[in-house]
């Protein structure tokens, strides 16, 4: 094997810089390619820096919306990554869905809540991507052998080890809250969830599920501790470098190969990071089923009364509206809340199927334009 004769020889070449490359795609399964045991499987990947952050989250990212019990009162600011997951959420949250209604209902399949009800598939593309990461550090290594490379070798080495360095570092376990054991005679755990677009789920589950999935946090258990991680985050990023610089050093015919296995890696990483994350989650414990999709055939009809109604009828509830804070605060709006439910029951000679919901809205707000009354039993519509 050679290395360099002469320290004149021994160079720095931009071939290192495609290990670094492609943090973006990476970062995006981050977490869920950490959950599964082929994290410590040794091989090639791309931006393992991704993995080195100063500190690991303790709970998984939250998304922008506000998460109401109809019966139970429980109210969240966000939602939650993991029903957001399950859930058509991502799809709920563009534009060709605004002030959109879809239903759904979520059951623990086989009634058995001491199962995990989330954690990641044992068998994914991620898994795909790291099988097909070991394949090509055992190619690289064959091949620097075979040309007697030593600095391809040593860079073979120290990038696929990093990468086993990492899931160690960064392995946990998903632990999601649970209801603690007590009175049975407790509301009905149905949820419904308003994103900022004005799209609204509706979610029909019991206490057992909306629990560990929509109020109480989920926690990342790490299999190190945080003075553990970093300072194996301190040694993976020496053997990022001293990789990297081997990297450079190495021969013209095993920078190609390096080079090339980069960009197919690069390549495959993009791809699966812009495949919906619920691929690379097993909630199989769960059955999921869309009641109806409750949504206004024509694109003018939609509005946020509209949605708003529509979410009224099917819950046959305001006070989810009032704990959300998801209409506004007025004299008009409370009077329209009331004649809503009152209509969504079948109240006061009210018909849900025929009441002209905007029409009353337009009514009460035209009544309190002139400034708020003294008292909602004034006269009023």
């Amino acid at each position: 094997m050679f290395f360099n004769d002469s320290f004149e020889d021994f160079h720095l070449d931009i071939v290192g810089f495609l290990a670094i490359l492609g943090e973006g795609s990476v970062s995006v399964n981050y977490q869920v390619s950490s959950l599964s045991a082929f994290t410590f499987l040794p091989r090639l990947m791309p931006a393992p820096q991704a993995f080195m952050r100063p500190s690991r989250p303790l709970r998984l990212d939250d998304v922008p919306g506000i998460v109401v019990g109809t019966c139970s009162g429980n109210c969240r600011n966000h939602v939650y990554r993991i029903p957001h997951i399950i859930l058509p959420g991502e799809q709920a949250m563009k534009s060709d869905s605004d002030y959109t209604v879809r239903q759904f209902r979520i059951t623990i399949k086989n009634g058995n809540p001491k199962d995990a009800l989330i954690t990641a598939k044992n068998f994914s593309l991620l898994s795909l991507l790291s099988v097909l990461g070991c394949a090509m550090s055992i190619a690289l290594l064959g091949l620097s052998i075979h040309l007697d490379d030593g600095w391809a070798l040593i860079a073979t080495v120290l990038l696929s080890l990093l990468s086993s360095l990492l899931g160690i570092m960064c392995k946990w376990s998903l632990k999601l809250g649970k209801r603690v054991t007590g009175r049975e005679d407790i509301p009905s755990g149905d949820v419904i969830i308003c994103y900022p677009n004005g799209a609204f789920t509706i979610v029909e589950c019991d206490e057992m599920v909306a629990r560990p999935l929509f109020f109480a946090p989920e926690r990342c258990n790490y299999l190190l501790s945080g003075t553990w991680y970093r300072s194996l985050a301190l040694l993976g990023t020496m053997m990022l470098m001293f990789g990297v610089i081997a990297l450079g050093n190495s021969g013209a015919s095993m920078q190609i190969a390096f080079g090339a296995s980069y960009l197919l890696l690069n390549a495959a990483y993009w791809i699966v990071a812009a495949l919906p994350e619920k691929l690379h989650w097993d909630y199989s414990a769960l059955e999921i089923q869309e009641v109806a999709p409750v949504l206004p055939v024509r694109e003018e009809d939609r509005s946020f009364r509209n949605a708003l109604w529509t979410a009224i009828k099917a819950t046959k509830s305001t006070r989810w509206v009032k704990t959300g804070r998801i209409a506004p605060d007025t004299k008009a709006w409370e009077k329209w809340l009331m004649n809503a439910e009152s209509a969504a029951n079948g109240e006061d000679g009210y018909d849900p199927e025929t009441w002209d919901y905007s029409a009353s809205l337009d009514e009460c707000l035209g009544w309190y334009a002139d400034g708020p009354r003294k008292s909602l039993n004034e006269e009023r519509p």
